[in-house]
C-alpha cells in the first residue's frame, strides 16, 4: 500500500519544524547539554524536506543536491549535540567527512535515482553507526532511561533506509523521484516522522534524567571534599542503625577533627585551609574500606561510619587514619611545608544497646573533645558505660 508521498514529507516537515521550534525556545548554547544541536539538526531535516517536496519544480542541485546534503547535515549537528552531552571531543572531520562526500557525490549523480538511494542510504548509516558506537561507549555513565529511546529512535529510519537501499539494487522499486509514489517510500518516510519524535523525546529525557541525577548528587555531596554532606550522613546513620538492630552486628563511628585548623586559615588564607581539607577527604577515600561511609560532618570536622565493626577494628583503623594524615606531606602554594594532624573519637554500638543516633554521637563527641583535651593528634573511644549515661539523660530530659 501507497500513501500519498508530498503529504508523508509535508507530516514530517511539520513534525521536525515543531520539535525544532520547542527545542529552540528551551536551549541553550553554552549549556553543555547539546540541545541546542540537536535543534538545528531538527531545522536541517525540516528544511531537507521541504527542498524534496519541491522535487520537479525546483532546480535539481536544489531540491536533490543541497536537500540531500542539508539531511546528512542535520544527522552531523545532531551528533555534535551528542557528543556536547557526553562531554567528550567532538570528532568534526569524521562527523562532517559524509557530508563533504554528498555535496560531491550527488552532483554527479543527478540522473542517477538509484546511485543515490543507495549512497544516501549508505552515509547515513554510517552517521547512525558513530551515533549508536558514541552513545554505547558511555552507556553506563548516562542515567535514566532516555538513551534507549535515543537509540529506538535512530534505529528506525537506519532500518527503512537499509531495506530501501536493498530493494533498489534488486531492481524491485522502480521508482524516478522520491516524491514517487512506492510502498518502500511509504515506509521509508514514515519510519522517519516516527523516529524524529522518539529519538527527540528521548534526547529530552535522557538531558532531564542527567540533570535530576546531578541534583541528587548535589543534595548529598559536599560540594568541596567531594564527600557525603551531613545530610546524607544522617540518613545513613539511620539506615545502619536499623540494621545493626536486625543483624546484632556491631556499628562503629568516628569524629575526626583537624588539629588547629584555625590556625592554618588565619596564617595561610581561606584557599589554603580548602585544600587541606581536600586533602584530608583524599586520606579517608584512601584508608577506609569499601563498605565504609565518610562525610564531611561541617567546618573542619568530618565523620566516618563503619559497620559490622567492633571496638577493636574501629580503634586499629582510627590510628591508621591518624598516622596518615599525620605522615601526609603537605606544600602550601608558596612551598611551606605543612604539617597536618587530626583528633578523632569514636564509639561501637554493640548488639543489644538501644542507643539512638543522638548518642551514639554524642559519645563519638565527648571522645573526640577529650582526645583534643589530651593533647591532639590522638584517638580516644567512648565507653559504653558513657553511651547508657547519655541515653539516659536524653530519656529524662523528654520526660521531663
Amino acid at each position: 500500500m501507497s500513501a500519498h508521498v508530498p503529504t508523508l514529507l509535508l507530516v514530517n516537515i511539520l513534525i521536525t519544524a515543531t520539535l525544532a521550534l520547542c527545542l529552540g525556545l528551551v536551549a541553550r548554547r553554552g549549556r553543555g547539554d547539546g540541545l541546542f544541536h540537536w535543534g538545528l539538526g531538527l531545522s536541517a531535516h525540516s528544511l531537507a524536506y521541504v527542498l524534496i517536496l519541491l522535487r520537479g519544480q525546483a532546480d535539481a542541485w536544489i531540491s536533490m543536491v543541497l536537500a540531500n546534503v542539508l539531511l546528512l547535515s542535520g544527522m552531523a549537528l545532531v551528533q555534535e549535540g551528542l557528543y556536547q552531552f557526553l562531554q567528550r571531543p567532538v570528532p568534526r572531520l569524521r562527523i562532517w567527512l559524509p557530508v563533504a562526500l554528498a555535496a560531491v557525490a550527488f552532483g554527479l549523480l543527478r540522473e542517477r535515482m538509484e546511485a543515490r538511494v543507495v549512497l544516501l542510504a549508505l552515509l547515513i548509516l554510517a552517521q547512525l553507526l558513530q551515533i549508536v558506537r558514541a552513545m554505547l561507549q558511555d552507556w553506563d555513565r548516562t542515567p535514566g532511561r532516555g538513551k534507549a529511546f535515543v537509540l529506538a529512535g535512530l534505529a528506525l529510519p537506519g532500518l527503512g533506509l537499509a531495506l530501501r537501499a536493498g530493494v533498489t539494487l534488486g531492481g524491485g522499486m522502480n521508482v524516478q523521484s522520491m516524491v514517487d509514489p512506492h510502498p518502500l517510500q511509504t515506509l521509508t518516510f514514515g519510519l522517519v516522522a516516527v523516529s524524529m519524535m522518539l529519538a527527540s523525546f528521548g534526547y529530552v529525557i535522557m538531558v532531564k534524567e542527567r540533570a535530576d541525577a546531578r541534583n541528587h548528587e548535589l543534595a548529598f555531596t559536599d560540594a568541596l571534599t567531594g564527600l557525603h554532606n551531613r545530610r546524607h550522613m544522617q540518613q545513613a546513620l539511620a539506615q545502619h542503625l536499623a540494621l545493626t538492630r536486625r543483624t546484632a552486628m556491631p556499628l562503629s563511628l568516628l569524629l575526626l577533627d583537624m588539629d588547629h585548623f584555625k590556625h592554618i586559615n588565619d596564617r595561610h588564607g581561606h584557599l589554603e585551609g580548602d585544600r587541606v581539607l581536600r586533602a584530608i577527604a583524599q586520606c579517608l577515600r584512601g584508608w577506609l574500606r569499601t563498605q565504609d561511609i565518610a562525610g564531611r560532618w561541617g567546618g573542619e570536622e568530618f565523620i566516618a561510619l563503619l559497620p559490622a565493626t567492633d571496638a577493636a577494628g574501629a580503634r586499629a583503623l582510627a590510628e591508621r587514619l591518624r598516622t596518615a594524615v599525620q605522615d601526609c606531606t603537605f606544600t602550601t602554594a608558596d612551598g611551606q611545608r605543612l604539617p597536618l594532624s587530626v583528633s578523632i573519637g569514636g564509639h561501637t554500638l554493640e548488639p543489644g544497646n538501644p542507643a539512638g543516633i543522638d548518642s551514639l554521637i554524642g559519645t563519638a563527641d565527648r571522645a573526640l573533645y577529650q582526645a583534643k583535651n589530651d593533647g591532639r593528634n590522638r584517638v580516644e573511644f567512648g565507653s559504653p558505660i558513657d553511651a547508657t549515661i547519655l541515653v539516659a539523660t536524653n530519656a529524662c530530659q523528654v520526660s521531663v
